[in-house]
């Protein structure tokens, strides 16, 4: 079976030795350091966090600004709009009133003329029947 002897034995306390010793000088300064950097780490984290968080709300506020900065811009804007297209309604309708006024006044013109040119060729008629008639006739009526 196993036997025992003292080197066995040394070994054995030669071990716990060095596991004391590295315990002591090696591991704890090592997790010691882990935890340190995890800390640093952990606190870099929630700094960029809220850095982030920061930068939201400052790109959040600009484009508020940026809103308010545009809205008199395009009221304005949409005045203009409306005021040129009052203007060009008012002009159009000043041009269907001048056109109307005009076409009334041919229309007026053409019927003026239109009872001269009747009433001539009435002349007209008058004279060429009875000028017919004589000549169908051959006598001066």
């Amino acid at each position: 079976m196993l036997d025992f002897n003292s080197t066995l034995l040394i070994q054995f306390f030669n071990f716990l030795i060095l596991l004391i010793l590295l315990n002591f000088l090696l591991f704890k300064p090592v997790l010691k350091a882990l935890d340190k950097r995890s800390t640093v780490l952990g606190s870099a984290f929630d700094k960029a966090e809220h850095l982030k968080d920061d930068v939201k709300q400052l790109e959040k506020s600009y484009d508020e600004g940026m809103k308010e900065r545009k809205k008199p811009l395009l009221e304005q804007k949409d005045s203009a709009v409306a005021e040129a297209q009052k203007a060009s309604m008012r002009l159009i309708e000043q041009a269907r009133a001048e056109l109307s006024k005009e076409l009334e006044k041919v229309k007026g013109d053409v019927e003026m003329e239109s009872r001269k040119v009747s009433d001539a060729l009435r002349g007209e008629v008058g004279k060429l029947s009875t000028e017919v008639a004589e000549k169908i006739l051959r006598r001066s009526l």
